[in-house]
Protein backbone atom coordinates (compact mmCIF):
# COMPACT_ATOMS: atom_id res chain seq x y z
CA UNK A 1 0.00 0.00 0.00
CA UNK A 2 1.58 3.26 -1.05
CA UNK A 3 1.51 6.57 0.79
CA UNK A 4 -1.32 7.93 -1.36
CA UNK A 5 -3.58 4.99 -0.50
CA UNK A 6 -2.81 5.33 3.21
CA UNK A 7 -3.55 9.05 3.13
CA UNK A 8 -6.83 8.40 1.30
CA UNK A 9 -7.84 5.72 3.82
CA UNK A 10 -7.00 8.00 6.73
CA UNK A 11 -8.88 10.95 5.27
CA UNK A 12 -11.98 8.84 4.54
CA UNK A 13 -11.91 7.47 8.10
CA UNK A 14 -11.66 10.97 9.55
CA UNK A 15 -14.46 12.16 7.27
CA UNK A 16 -16.71 9.34 8.48
CA UNK A 17 -15.96 10.24 12.10
CA UNK A 18 -16.68 13.93 11.50
CA UNK A 19 -19.98 13.17 9.77
CA UNK A 20 -20.97 10.77 12.56
CA UNK A 21 -20.28 13.27 15.39
CA UNK A 22 -23.57 15.27 15.21
CA UNK A 23 -25.63 12.08 15.41
CA UNK A 24 -23.68 10.96 18.47
CA UNK A 25 -24.15 14.31 20.18
CA UNK A 26 -27.91 14.16 19.55
CA UNK A 27 -28.19 11.04 21.69
CA UNK A 28 -26.24 12.35 24.66
CA UNK A 29 -27.99 13.37 27.87
CA UNK A 30 -28.02 17.09 28.50
CA UNK A 31 -27.53 18.08 32.16
CA UNK A 32 -29.35 21.40 31.55
CA UNK A 33 -32.76 19.70 31.30
CA UNK A 34 -33.54 17.73 34.47
CA UNK A 35 -35.97 14.86 34.15
CA UNK A 36 -39.38 15.56 35.61
CA UNK A 37 -40.40 13.10 38.32
CA UNK A 38 -43.22 10.80 37.27
CA UNK A 39 -45.72 9.63 39.82
CA UNK A 40 -46.34 5.91 39.35
CA UNK A 41 -50.02 6.21 40.25
CA UNK A 42 -50.70 8.97 37.72
CA UNK A 43 -49.37 7.08 34.67
CA UNK A 44 -52.19 6.30 32.28
CA UNK A 45 -51.78 3.38 29.89
CA UNK A 46 -52.69 4.31 26.36
CA UNK A 47 -52.87 1.85 23.50
CA UNK A 48 -52.94 -1.94 23.38
CA UNK A 49 -52.10 -3.94 26.49
CA UNK A 50 -51.19 -7.56 27.11
CA UNK A 51 -54.59 -8.17 28.70
CA UNK A 52 -56.40 -7.04 25.55
CA UNK A 53 -54.43 -9.33 23.22
CA UNK A 54 -56.71 -12.28 23.66
CA UNK A 55 -60.48 -12.63 23.94
CA UNK A 56 -60.34 -16.26 25.08
CA UNK A 57 -59.74 -17.46 28.60
CA UNK A 58 -56.10 -18.17 29.33
CA UNK A 59 -54.11 -19.59 32.20
CA UNK A 60 -51.91 -17.21 34.17
CA UNK A 61 -48.28 -17.22 33.12
CA UNK A 62 -45.65 -18.40 35.59
CA UNK A 63 -43.30 -15.70 36.85
CA UNK A 64 -40.48 -15.03 34.45
CA UNK A 65 -36.99 -15.94 35.58
CA UNK A 66 -33.87 -14.30 34.29
CA UNK A 67 -31.75 -16.52 32.04
CA UNK A 68 -28.36 -17.55 33.35
CA UNK A 69 -25.63 -15.13 32.21
CA UNK A 70 -23.18 -16.41 29.64
CA UNK A 71 -19.54 -16.63 30.52
CA UNK A 72 -18.38 -14.76 27.41
CA UNK A 73 -19.36 -11.45 25.86
CA UNK A 74 -22.36 -13.10 24.22
CA UNK A 75 -20.45 -14.23 21.14
CA UNK A 76 -19.94 -17.78 20.04
CA UNK A 77 -16.67 -19.06 18.65
CA UNK A 78 -17.76 -18.63 15.03
CA UNK A 79 -18.78 -14.99 15.56
CA UNK A 80 -15.49 -14.29 17.30
CA UNK A 81 -13.58 -15.87 14.42
CA UNK A 82 -15.38 -13.62 11.92
CA UNK A 83 -14.53 -10.53 13.98
CA UNK A 84 -10.87 -11.55 14.36
CA UNK A 85 -10.66 -12.25 10.62
CA UNK A 86 -12.08 -8.82 9.79
CA UNK A 87 -9.66 -7.17 12.21
CA UNK A 88 -6.74 -9.03 10.63
CA UNK A 89 -7.80 -7.84 7.19
CA UNK A 90 -7.92 -4.25 8.47
CA UNK A 91 -4.49 -4.58 10.11
CA UNK A 92 -3.08 -6.06 6.91
CA UNK A 93 -4.45 -3.14 4.89
CA UNK A 94 -2.80 -0.68 7.27
CA UNK A 95 0.55 -2.52 7.42
CA UNK A 96 0.83 -3.03 3.68
CA UNK A 97 3.62 -4.72 1.69
CA UNK A 98 4.28 -8.46 2.05
CA UNK A 99 3.52 -8.65 5.77
CA UNK A 100 0.19 -6.91 5.22
CA UNK A 101 -0.67 -9.35 2.47
CA UNK A 102 -0.04 -12.27 4.83
CA UNK A 103 -2.25 -10.64 7.47
CA UNK A 104 -5.05 -10.04 4.97
CA UNK A 105 -4.94 -13.58 3.55
CA UNK A 106 -4.83 -15.08 7.04
CA UNK A 107 -7.69 -12.85 8.17
CA UNK A 108 -9.75 -13.83 5.15
CA UNK A 109 -9.18 -17.54 5.85
CA UNK A 110 -10.11 -17.16 9.54
CA UNK A 111 -13.14 -15.00 8.76
CA UNK A 112 -14.45 -17.33 6.05
CA UNK A 113 -13.97 -20.36 8.30
CA UNK A 114 -15.89 -18.56 11.05
CA UNK A 115 -18.66 -17.77 8.56
CA UNK A 116 -18.73 -21.42 7.49
CA UNK A 117 -19.06 -22.57 11.11
CA UNK A 118 -21.71 -19.90 11.77
CA UNK A 119 -23.85 -21.05 8.86
CA UNK A 120 -23.69 -24.73 9.87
Amino acid sequence: MNAYSRAALLSLSLLALVLRAPASRAQSISPATPAAPVNATSVEHVGPTRDALSVAAHAPLPPATAPAPRGSAGLGQSEAMMIVGGAAILVGAIVGDTAGTFFMVGGAVIGLYGLYKYLQ
